[in-house]
């Protein structure tokens, strides 16, 4: 998948597009309901990662016809500005757990919030994220100064 580039949208603008909830109707008839239940963005005023759990229900006639789902997703944010696009405002290219994706500051509750028996997890990615948050553990526990922690002193 490619990049959707929003022309004049600003971050908050993007993040809201992402996190919407929506609705559609299957091919069963089941009324299939795709909400956002957590979300959190990691990134500076350029670009980032936004971390989202999905949860998906599908209801017929008020009755569950098929189990609920639940997803993380990794939405990558970047602003762009000027060529090759005409126009500046923010981009965003949506990615899921199942995909692997590169990034492993997904928060570690998310992992817990979408057990590993769901359709499209991804045990060797969710291994990353466990080890990045451990070795980020292991630099506070250290007391090795951070750039931010050099900028409030």
């Amino acid at each position: 998948m490619g990049w959707l580039f929003c022309k004049d949208w600003n971050r908050k603008q993007t993040i809201d597009n992402c996190t919407r909830n929506w609705e559609t109707v299957d091919e069963y008839g089941n009324l299939v309901q795709s909400t956002c239940i957590a979300h959190c963005y990691r990134g500076n005023a350029f670009s980032g990662v936004l971390w989202t759990v999905w949860e998906r229900t599908f209801t017929r006639n008020g009755v569950e016809g098929r189990p609920t789902e639940r997803w993380i997703g990794c939405d990558l944010l970047k602003y762009y500005r000027g060529a090759p696009y005409r126009d500046q405002g923010w981009g965003y290219k949506d990615m899921e757990e199942s995909m692997g994706p590169c990034y492993y500051s997904c928060p570690k509750k998310y992992l817990d919030m979408v057990p590993l028996d769901q359709a499209g997890t991804n045990p060797e990615w969710r291994r990353m994220v466990q080890a990045y948050h451990a070795q980020k553990s292991a630099k506070k526990k250290s007391g090795k100064f951070s750039r931010f922690s050099l900028m409030t002193s």
